[in-house]
């Protein structure tokens, strides 16, 4: 029996984009890979999964399977039945992205749902993505940082945290760090449009204000760092027991 550590696969992106490509390359001798990805881009996703209705697969081999539904979706599958027999996964990796998720992007992002869905489930999720100044991406430097990073990345994952990994590839990364969370603000816009006595709303996104305290992830990135920066799966409850529940029932 292999003694490699045994990984699943998966992303937003899709199972044909260069992100997961670079990873399956990257890993392919150190792990026991097996992919299971969208069968096309499902960005912005956040954790929407699939209840009413059968998904479809197509196998590309023993280990590689597109499905029809969504980043969470594939996690569940892969977790939760015999589509790849009874194999214990060691960890979930998400990726590599094609654009960051940092901060508030987290919310929506259907590559960090896919590691929440892993950690919710007990497995190290760990969730991978790349900014780029010129929309020109190369994945090579962080699948290598990877790689050559997994045990560290799947131990601060344990034992209820996502590991979220950004960086730039515009420049050679100068190292890696803990950061914590950024505040994004997207000043969206919705116009409302007759198109031939159909009434449609069409989403228009603005440019995106970033903040955060220090040590946050977008300034590390900005510096040149990759930034690696943990979250809870779990949702995160607040109770002020000075506040009397005094509800009118």
């Amino acid at each position: 029996m292999s003694n490699k550590l045994r990984v699943l696969l998966t992303n937003d992106d899709g199972i044909d984009s260069p992100g997961i490509k670079a990873l399956q390359e990257a890993l392919k001798d150190k792990c026991d890979v097996y992919v299971l990805a969208p069968d096309s881009n499902r960005s912005a996703v956040s954790s929407h999964i699939v209840m009413n209705q059968p998904l479809s697969f197509r196998q590309y081999d023993s280990k590689t399977y597109a499905c029809s539904g969504y980043p969470a979706d594939c996690v569940i599958i892969a977790l939760r039945s015999n589509l790849f027999g009874n194999v214990n996964f060691d960890a979930v990796i998400s990726g590599i992205n094609k654009g960051p998720n940092m901060g508030t992007d987290c919310v929506y992002s259907g590559t960090v749902a896919a590691a929440r869905q892993a950690v919710l489930y007990g497995v190290p999720g760990i969730a991978l993505s790349l900014k780029s100044k010129n929309d020109e991406y190369d994945y090579t430097e962080l699948a290598a940082f990877a790689e050559k990073n997994l045990e560290k990345l799947i131990s601060l994952s344990i034992p209820n945290l996502i590991v979220s990994v950004n960086s730039q590839c515009d420049k050679k990364s100068c190292g890696a760090c803990l950061t914590t969370l950024c505040i994004r603000d997207y000043k969206d816009k919705v116009e409302i449009k007759n198109n031939n006595g159909v009434l449609q709303a069409v989403f228009c996104g603005g440019k995106i204000s970033t903040m955060g305290p220090e040590l946050n992830e977008y300034d590390a990135v900005k510096d040149g760092y990759i930034a690696v920066t943990r979250l809870y799966a779990e949702p995160v409850g607040y109770l002020d027991r000075d506040i009397k529940a005094d509800f009118e029932l």
